[in-house]
This record gives structure tokens, C-alpha cells and sequence, in this order.
């Protein structure tokens, strides 16, 4: 069945701000999620639903230039000496609107169109994320299991991924904080990350050697509070989280974490981390030997 999803959506979003927006955008892919359509079918979908979106919001942001120009016109004050000042001012707010328009967009959408090869991820500027190094909440202190309040392109979804990457393998986006399990028919489940500064570097090809269930949690050398440990292990509250899959390198894993909201950043503890809700997911997907490839 074919749907004109540019005709439904241009009628929902009229009228709506970014944000308002991006709920219609978010609810339009969690109906297709709920419609128990096969995955080449719902592949499908997501992808015709994803091209409506990008050109309606291109048609958006062609519309806020031409107010912007307009508005700019009507404000020039007569005069020959302030032309040049009038369409300065004009082509500033041309570029201040398509900006903002276009960093609203990619913060909440994210990328979810990736070329052949994994070795063309969407451009850094895409992200307009700060390198920061997030602070974790203390060891037993739960901050949530969930990622509903992370952006929506942080959030566990199934997008169109095209990749030479055998199905059923893993894909650690560094740079862009995702994590992909590769399905059939050019489609992969999303997970938002956070990853540490070691792990930003080193080898690209790895595979799972051991899977645990809310794995222990051991302080660095200069903090060793029994307490602290006593609290974290085992349950809500460990920064590792409630499922780790651990890769054939020393201190490489993919693990949970008590504090969600350092999902999309730099952190301070662990490799790659995910939400417990996430890493639980994963953990039911992923089998021992699975193929790890780490792409920057």
C-alpha cells in the first residue's frame, strides 16, 4: 500500500513550531514501529516517511527566507546610501533563519540515511553536540532506565542503513554517538550512546566474548568506598547498568548506566554506554561471537 506521506504530513505539522513538529514526525515513525509490518515493508516506509519529512522541512525553510527577505525590505529605510546596508541585513536573516531551521532539525531528527560502506557517517557538524565530558550520578543512585527524555534521534528506533556489515553484527558510530544492530533489508535498530575518551580511539573490529547480567561495579584506585560498591552492584544504581557485553580487548564493553541523560556525550566511566531499557534490548539480540565494528 502506498501512502502520501508529504500530503499527511505537510496538513499535520501547518502551523507548528519545531518542536511541534518533531512530536508529529516522532509519532508518524512509532506508528509504523506498531504495525507489526515485516521489516522490508516497514523499511520501506521509514524510508518514503523520512524523504517527506526532509522535504517539507526544506520547503519550510525556503518559506522563513522569503519572510525574512520581505521583511527586511519593508524595514529599509528609503534612500539609495542604505541599499547596500538593506540587503546586508536581508541576506543575514536568510541565513540566521536556514540555520537555526536546519540545527532544530538535525538535533531532533538525526541522521538516518547512511551510504554504502559504514565509513561514511553524517559530517561532524551534524551533531552540534559540545565534547564535553558529562558527569555521572554517584554509584547507586538510579537515574532512570529509560531514554524518553533524550533527544529523539538519541532515542532506540529502526532506520534505513545501507552497509556491506553482515546482518546481526554490530556498528559503534563514535563520532556520531550511535550504535547499530544491522537487520536485513538495508534497515538497522538505532541506539543512542555515550562513550569515554578511551574509547574513542584504538581498533575497528572486535566480537562478543561474554555477556553479563548487571555486572559488578569496582571503584578506580583512588576511590575505593565499600559502601558505594555494596549499593551499585546488581541492581538500579550500578554505572554499568543492568547488562553488559563484554568485546576481546581488555576494558572494551558495551554496558548500561545509571545516568541516562550522559547519552549522546563524552563520560567520564565505562566504553560505550546506553540506557538500561537499550542495552537490555540489545542484550536479547546480540549472541557470543557477534561481529563488533567500531567506525569513527
Amino acid at each position: 500500500m502506498t501512502v502520501d506521506y508529504y500530503a499527511l504530513l505537510t496538513k499535520a505539522v501547518a502551523g507548528k513550531d519545531t518542536l511541534g513538529r518533531d512530536r508529529v514526525y516522532r509519532d508518524a515513525h512509532d506508528l509504523i514501529a506498531r504495525s507489526h509490518l515485516n521489516r522490508e515493508v516497514a523499511a520501506s516506509h521509514v524510508a518514503a516517511l523520512e524523504a517527506a519529512i526532509r522535504r517539507i522541512e526544506d520547503d519550510i525553510a525556503v518559506e522563513e527566507g522569503r519572510d525574512a527577505a520581505q521583511i527586511n525590505e519593508v524595514l529599509s529605510p528609503a534612500g539609495s546610501n542604505w541599499k547596500p546596508w538593506a540587503f546586508g541585513a536581508a541576506a543575514l536573516a536568510v541565513a540566521i533563519a536556514l540555520a537555526a531551521l536546519v540545527y532544530g532539525y538535525v538535533v531532533t531528527r538525526g541522521p538516518t540515511l547512511v551510504a554504502t560502506g559504514v565509513t561514511a557517517p553524517p559530517p561532524k557538524a551534524a551533531r552540534a553536540r559540545e565534547d564535553v565530558v558529562m558527569a555521572d550520578l554517584k554509584p547507586g543512585e538510579d537515574g532512570g532506565s529509560s531514554g524518553e527524555g533524550l533527544p529523539f534521534s538519541l532515542q532506540r528506533q529502526v532506520v534505513f542503513y545501507r552497509t556491506t556489515v553482515v546482518p546481526g553484527s554490530i556498528v559503534v558510530d563514535r563520532e556520531n554517538r550511535f550504535l547499530y544492530l544491522i537487520d536485513g533489508n538495508n534497515s538497522a535498530r538505532r541506539y543512542g550512546i555515550g562513550i569515554a575518551q578511551e574509547c574513542l580511539k584504538g581498533g575497528s573490529l572486535f566480537r562478543v566474548t561474554n555477556k553479563l547480567e548487571w555486572p559488578d561495579w569496582r571503584s578506580s584506585a583512588a576511590t575505593r568506598d565499600a559502601e558505594a560498591l555494596a549499593a551499585s552492584a546488581g541492581r538500579p544504581g550500578s554505572p554499568l547498568g543492568a547488562r553488559a557485553l563484554l568485546l576481546d580487548k581488555p576494558g572494551l564493553l558495551i554496558h548500561g548506566t545509571n545516568s541516562p541523560n550522559t547519552i549522546g556525550h563524552l563520560v567520564a566511566s565505562g566504553c560505550i554506554r546506553l540506557v538500561n531499557d537499550d542495552v537490555e534490548d540489545l542484550y536479547r539480540r546480540v549472541s557470543l561471537e557477534t561481529r563488533v565494528v567500531f567506525v569513527s
